[in-house]
């Protein structure tokens, strides 16, 4: 925040009010640039100097020491794409959840939790040209996959595992804290399960590049279907596959090919990472 002043020409003072105001490019640009550092203090520099003083070997520890092949690649894409009808389903119905008359006060807390986030994350989408698009793709691609797996995948989840033989439990709790993290409590669902398939690819594969190029390729296919579509076509559109009564099969079908793609794919990477 310090630096903002001279790079921006906005006051210390001045950083919060500035941010707090999402109509102006400036401003925008200076989020953009605070959440650079806040992703890289969260979740890259804690994460790097856990393994670094703990472990002897913290590439291997992390599982960062096998690379990814194409199928891999391919298997990720296949299942991220049958799966997406099926988490817009979810995530309507979460967005549709209601608390209970006595619970009014926190359902309004959190709907504006809601709307602000949703409101930042339009911010973020503006897209004027390729250097915007590369810039969010480092900032809401790259910075996250990383980051965020390091610390719930390649931390949390292999800390709670350590010693167990149900895996399970790790997977989880880890996509819990994941999905809980972002403060977006109408999209906690979706994010938990996406969470959970992470966990799941990285114990199968016993490789962490793997949960990576599937957090990397889920943030980045957003990106680029807001910048070549426009953020309106992927929110009824998009975003809605699935989700409505005339797409409800493609929920359905999609289930039906990511269940079998899933099952494919335990059995493949278990067999590679073996070898």
């Amino acid at each position: 925040m310090l630096m903002v002043e001279p790079l921006f020409g906005i006051p210390f003072t001045e950083v919060s009010k500035a941010i707090s105001n999402l109509e102006s490019t400036i401003n925008i640009q200076v989020l953009k640039f605070i959440q650079f550092f806040n992703t890289i203090g969260i979740f890259w520099l804690p994460g790097i100097l856990f393994v670094v003083l703990l472990y002897k070997n913290p590439i291997n520890y992390l599982k960062l020491n096998k690379q990814l092949n194409s199928q891999y690649l391919l298997l990720v894409v296949f299942l991220l794409f049958s799966f997406l009808p099926l988490l817009n389903l979810v995530g309507t119905l979460n967005a549709e959840m209601h608390l209970p008359e006595w619970l009014s006060g926190v359902e309004d807390w959190m709907r504006n939790s809601e709307d602000k986030a949703s409101e930042i994350t339009k911010a973020f989408l503006r897209m004027d040209g390729p250097a915007d698009l590369l810039f969010n793709i480092l900032l809401i691609g790259i910075l996250p996959a990383i980051g965020e797996e390091l610390i719930f995948r390649g931390i949390i989840q292999q800390t709670i595992n350590k010693g167990k033989s149900n895996y399970h439990i790790g997977i989880w709790v880890s996509a819990i804290l994941f999905s809980a993290m972002h403060f977006q409590f109408y999209g906690f669902l979706p994010r938990l399960f996406l969470g959970a398939l992470f966990g799941y690819l990285f114990v199968w594969s016993r490789n962490l590049w793997v949960p990576i190029f599937a957090h990397f390729l889920n943030n980045t296919f957003a990106l680029l279907a807001v910048y070549y579509l426009g953020i309106d076509v992927v929110e009824k559109q998009v975003d809605r596959l699935g989700a409505t009564n005339e797409t409800y099969w493609f929920a359905i079908v999609g289930g039906i090919i990511f269940i079998g793609i899933l099952i494919y794919s335990r059995r493949l990477l278990e067999r590679e990472s073996v070898n």
